[in-house]
């Protein structure tokens, strides 16, 4: 290796160090991580302590219906294709070909998937009623 080269390995390692304790020193690389349940001090004026807590049920619940409408709507095409083009007519009918498990066809808070089939132009829809079970706005996916 030449003079120069190993001048350059020397001065990227220490742009790299310097770097790292920028990052250490500003709390991003050494900042704290807090356990469910560990006790933290609250950010308001009496310094009381407080538990931190889990993300709420609710935000769970929307990412776990989120990825199986996506798992469904995965499926639905490849039902068609095993059956010359015909889309199921229900979403059971996934589960008794095998594309799907039996869980996969209820949303987050544990209620059915609704799956709608418009029989004129071949588009189809699943949709979740959201946190409150009932045509809202936090219908997933959101009209």
């Amino acid at each position: 290796m030449t003079r120069a080269e190993k001048a350059n390995v020397i001065l990227v390692s220490i742009a790299i160090a310097i770097g790292v304790a920028i990052g250490f020193y500003s709390g991003y690389l050494a900042r704290e991580t807090k356990q469910p349940g560990e006790a933290i001090r609250t950010s308001d004026a009496t310094g009381h302590w407080k538990r931190h807590t889990e993300p709420a049920a609710d935000i769970n619940a929307e990412i776990l219906t989120n990825t199986r409408i996506r798992l469904i709507m995965q499926a639905i095409p490849t039902s068609a294709l095993l059956n010359a083009g015909e889309l199921p007519q229900s979403l059971d009918a996934l589960i008794s070909e095998g594309l799907l498990g039996k869980e996969v066809i209820r949303d987050g808070w544990g209620r059915p998937l609704s799956y709608t089939i418009d029989t004129e132009s071949g588009v189809y829809s699943v949709r979740s009623l959201g946190a409150d079970g009932i045509p809202s706005q936090d219908d997933i996916p959101r009209p």
